[in-house]
């Protein structure tokens, strides 16, 4: 059909075929249950949408867009086939929902492992969890120094926000914790970890041992991660991926950041299970969990290259390693 045919044929369906159908729709599911709104503030149910398909050589088709399975073999899919001669592009696209932000790129309270966090002049990265001083003292959240100490340059009382202001929090207004402690990074010499504190603020809810999508976190696992170990974590830009241990006790990582080119060993190297990467930037700081649940790393860095999938490697602290070096012992 030629483009002008193609609009005005949806235009007559529109009026003639699809304002029935919304009708009718209402009254059948309205007696079938309880008088109700059938979506928020009681708009038209989804049905049939109509537009224009482009086809070859200058040529259009009516495009029917079927948002409930019921009507696909309906009787006002056949009425447009017929009116339309059969030059029709009819496909299922089922519910159509706005593009939301991702929970964990979210405002958060109480406060969850996985979110959008860091300190106020950093963009953001991930709450990786929480965390009390071997001893007792107060509750506080566990990420990077990157993420919590700006690579060194943080001072002791620094706001950290959640979320982070590249998600758009904004000091004081999201400002949740203060930052407490971190292990420096070292410019010259071999580091080990990349990790830091920050104390909630009072009066800052929190849930310690949710695990979005996975259950409820169940302490820290074994010192020893072999290879091939299953592992999944929740991150700020990827949210919930699963990975395997791909190599351990791996020395002379040579990792950028913003003040150079740093030197880690004894670091887990994994590798997405999945089609897509196991990390992306921003999910800095992310705990990651063994098949149990347990914590056995902290996510710091990655490539966007290489493993099975091409969709590059993460970087981990293991997490002994993490809590030993800020005295510290995981909230569950």
């Amino acid at each position: 059909m030629k483009l002008d045919s193609v609009r005005e044929l949806k235009s007559s369906l529109t009026d003639q075929v699809l304002a029935g159908l919304s009708e009718s729709v209402r009254v059948r599911s309205v007696l079938g249950g309880a008088a109700r709104p059938l979506t928020p503030g009681g708009a038209a149910p989804p049905t049939l949408a109509l537009g224009v398909a482009p086809r070859e050589a200058g040529q259009f088709a009516l495009a029917v867009r079927v948002q409930q399975r019921a009507l696909e073999q309906g009787r006002e899919v056949e009425l447009i086939r017929r009116a339309a001669k059969g030059e029709v592009d009819v496909r299922y696209i089922g519910e159509v929902r706005k593009r939301a932000v991702p929970w964990y790129q979210s405002r958060l309270r109480p406060l969850r492992i996985g979110g959008s966090v860091g300190h106020f002049k950093v963009t953001a990265g991930t709450l990786g969890g929480f965390v009390h001083p071997r001893g007792g003292g107060p509750l506080a959240l566990l990420s990077n120094n990157h993420v919590l100490a700006n690579e060194n340059r943080g001072k002791r009382g620094d706001a950290v926000l959640q979320p982070g202001s590249f998600d758009g929090g904004a000091n004081p207004g999201d400002a949740v914790a203060q930052l407490a402690a971190f292990v420096r990074l070292k410019r010259i010499g071999k580091n080990f970890v990349d990790c830091a504190t920050a104390v909630l603020d009072e009066g800052v809810p929190a849930n310690e041992t949710k695990l979005t999508g996975l259950g409820k976190l169940r302490g820290v696992g074994d010192v020893f991660v072999d290879e091939g170990t299953r592992v999944a974590k929740l991150g700020r830009t990827t949210g919930l991926t699963r990975g395997r241990v791909t190599a351990f006790e791996l020395d002379n990582v040579t990792v950028g950041f913003d003040i150079g080119a740093l030197r880690f060993d004894n670091q887990i190297e994994i590798e997405s299970s999945g089609t897509g990467p196991f990390s992306a930037g921003g999910d800095s700081g992310s705990l990651i969990v063994g098949a149990d649940r347990r914590a056995v790393a902290l996510l710091f860095a990655g490539s966007d290259q290489g493993g099975a999938n091409g969709q590059g490697l993460t970087y981990a602290n293991p997490i002994h390693a993490v809590l030993d070096a800020l005295q510290m012992e995981l909230a569950v």
